[in-house]
């Protein structure tokens, strides 16, 4: 079974479930959702669904030219203020 037909058969499956299964299938939607699938640059968990976010925002941002070229980006990091430490 391809995923076009699973897809099609929860929705008939849902269609017909009643109040309990429904709970289920949200609760096992809201669990996969939240699952923390990576960090951020600073070690915070990131969930799934923050990550498609993210991801989208990404998008967006190359969509609407919203981007810095990397030679910019060279540019401008010699001004930065960088203090490493060990």
């Amino acid at each position: 079974m391809g995923l076009p037909e699973l897809k099609d058969k929860i929705r008939l499956q849902l269609d017909l479930a009643d109040e309990r299964v429904l709970q289920i299938v949200s609760s096992v939607f809201d669990n996969y959702l939240n699952e923390v699938v990576s960090c951020d640059a600073k070690g915070y968990p990131v969930s799934l669904s923050e990550y498609h976010n993210k991801v989208e925002e990404g998008l967006d941002d190359v969509k609407y030219n919203r981007i810095v070229s990397k030679e910019n980006l060279s540019k401008e990091m010699e001004d930065w203020d960088i203090v490493l430490s060990c």
